[in-house]
């Protein structure tokens, strides 16, 4: 009724003359534990035995299983780290109660676990803790009221409520210590060192055995922690005969399980935290250890399309790594590769040190077509006046400013050479030269789409920088600066201009209380209207209007020239 757990690694060498020794394809790290896994279940079916069996890595969160690990086995008495983790979880972990929980852990008491049963929910207790430890599939309750050895649980959700366990310090510091002091006897007189405990040393386990199950058979389970806590383990198997064959069954399948005493994961483990493509650049960012060497850094090889390229040193401090897995050095790693065009498959493999085998971080595909790069930085529009400004470079000239073209409406427009210096782009891209521009379109009265291209340096195609939607009033537009009265007449001043043709004089007419009572086209050079607009020609006014007795509102109209447009009111004036 009481058991315990362990885990296991791969071991693999690989060489390679040209850099320092590696492989091209290093098997994934968990090949050997699946393998071994397999075997032991295996070993269990071909004598009529049901089994399962799970395996989790408390550093890495790998886990991996064999048989029929997500379905439901009698739990005996694994229910009992259920009971105690309760206890822990609500502080009713003290006096009477801690005591009968020791007993109860270490000893596998069932006296003591029946007295606590009701205590912690009772039959609620295995859905309690999937909540609290938001663990799903650990299991259900008993199928009677009370029965608790009949608690169902799986192999999978054993190990992640282990796994759970090992990362919740209130939980762990007294449940990891009673099931590191597991005696070899229950208190029912029954050798409990089945399985795990017969496999490996330095183990902490809770086992069960019974045959609290709707077919009658017996059932006994071996799980718990092993290879100094890292990994959590579940055997839990079924059928055969009670008492010492199926314990030496359970027994049997933890050697196979871990050979030498040990899961056989020796292998690095570690991740690429980011990959930045740069023009040609790709920079791998990442980190990795080898838990045969907590206090070295490793070598990072890559791959490109299967063949070794280059490798990097973890040289780069990681506190966040070293305070998680209790490891010194230096485990970070950065390292910038210049890819040719075409497609690009890179890998990054981190190098075994000791037993155990190489471990592929990651994988990134990055094609390179050689066309240019670039974008719009910012866009500014003044009446038909539309300005970009931006970058391009093309990775096959790193050094040679290119053409940007802008099409209004698919039609050319204009082109510039990049003559604007962009430090940030050399710097990104590792170029020299002048990488920026600024132009300049004149956009058509009406709706209008701006497309900016880079023209291509080398292999690849011209490409497209960004696309703008602009609109520009279809109506003249402008305003009345003065209306000065002398005598009986006014003197109206103003400006207005039309952008179907910003260089051409536009007419201008006065209303007074409502009739037309002077017009004309301006005349007068306006450069201030010029300047802020930029445009050339004549756009001012100013018109002398005979006033009448009494109120005289002047309004001032522009005369549209172009097609779809109106005559807009510039404004009024009462004088």
């Amino acid at each position: 009724m009481r058991f315990k757990l362990t885990a296991s690694a791969s071991a693999a060498a690989l060489v390679l003359g040209f850099f320092v020794a590696v492989v091209a394809t290093a098997p994934p790290a968990s090949a050997s534990v699946a393998s071994q896994a397999a075997a032991a279940v295996r070993y269990a079916n071909e004598r009529g035995y049901r089994s399962s069996i799970a395996v989790m890595d408390t550093q890495t969160g790998a886990f991996t299983g064999a048989g029929d690990y997500n379905s439901t086995y009698a739990s005996e008495s694994l229910v009992k780290v259920f009971i105690a983790t309760r206890l822990l979880m609500t502080g009713q972990m003290s006096g009477w109660n801690e005591s009968a929980a020791y007993r109860m852990i270490t000893q596998s008491d069932d006296a003591a676990a029946s007295a606590l049963y009701g205590r912690v929910g009772g039959d609620g207790i295995v859905d309690w803790i999937e909540q609290a430890l938001n663990v799903p599939n650990i299991g259900s309750g008993p199928p009677s009221p009370g029965w608790w050895g009949a608690t169902r649980v799986t192999a999978s959700g054993m190990v992640r409520f282990y796994n759970a366990v090992r990362h919740r310090p209130a939980v762990w510091n007294w449940l990891g210590n009673a099931m590191h002091n597991a005696t070899p006897y229950g208190s029912d007189g029954v050798y409990q060192f089945f399985g795990i405990p017969s496999a490996t040393t330095g183990f902490g386990v809770k086992q069960g055995w019974g045959n609290d199950n709707p077919q009658g058979q017996p059932a006994f389970n071996s799980t718990g922690y092993v290879n100094g806590d890292r990994y959590a383990v579940a055997i839990l198997t079924q059928g055969g005969t009670y008492g010492t064959p199926i314990a030496n069954m359970l027994t049997a399948q933890a050697k196979l399980l871990m050979p030498g005493g040990k899961i056989a994961n020796d292998s690095p483990f570690g991740g690429v935290s980011s990959w930045s493509v740069h023009g040609r650049y790709l920079t791998v960012r990442g980190w990795a250890l080898d838990p045969n060497a907590l206090s070295s850094g490793l070598r990072i090889f890559f791959y490109v399309n299967g063949k070794p390229f280059t490798y990097v040193q973890t040289t780069e401090p990681r506190g966040d790594i070293n305070a998680h897995y209790s490891a010194t050095g230096n485990h970070g790693f950065t390292k910038a590769l210049k890819l040719a065009n075409g497609a690009n498959n890179v890998c990054a493999y981190a190098i075994n040190v000791g037993a155990g085998s190489n471990t592929k971080l990651g994988c990134k595909s990055v094609p390179l077509n050689g066309s240019p790069l670039g974008g719009i930085s910012s866009v500014t529009q003044k009446g038909n006046l539309a300005t970009f400004t931006g970058w391009s470079f093309d990775y096959d000239a790193p050094h040679t400013a290119l053409t940007v073209v802008a099409n209004v409406n698919g039609r050319f427009a204009g082109a510039v050479g990049s003559t604007v210096s962009r430090p940030d782009i050399n710097q990104a891209f590792r170029g020299t030269g002048l990488h920026g521009y600024r132009i300049s379109v004149r956009l058509p009265a009406g709706s209008s789409t701006v497309c900016l291209h880079a023209l291509n340096q080398g292999p690849g195609t011209e490409s497209r920088l960004g696309c703008k939607t602009f609109r520009v009033s279809l109506s003249p537009i402008g305003m009345i600066d003065s209306v000065t009265v002398q005598g009986s007449q006014a003197v109206v001043s103003g400006w207005t201009f039309d952008f179907n043709n910003t260089s051409q004089a536009i007419g201008v007419v006065i209303d007074r209380n409502d009739k037309h009572v002077a017009w004309g086209p301006t005349t007068i050079e306006r450069s201030d209207v010029n300047s802020s607009w930029a445009i050339t020609g004549k756009h001012g006014f100013s018109r002398t209007v005979q006033l009448a007795a009494g109120a005289n509102e002047l309004c001032v109209y522009a005369v549209n020239i172009g097609s779809g447009g109106s005559n807009p009111l510039l404004g009024c004036r009462t004088v």
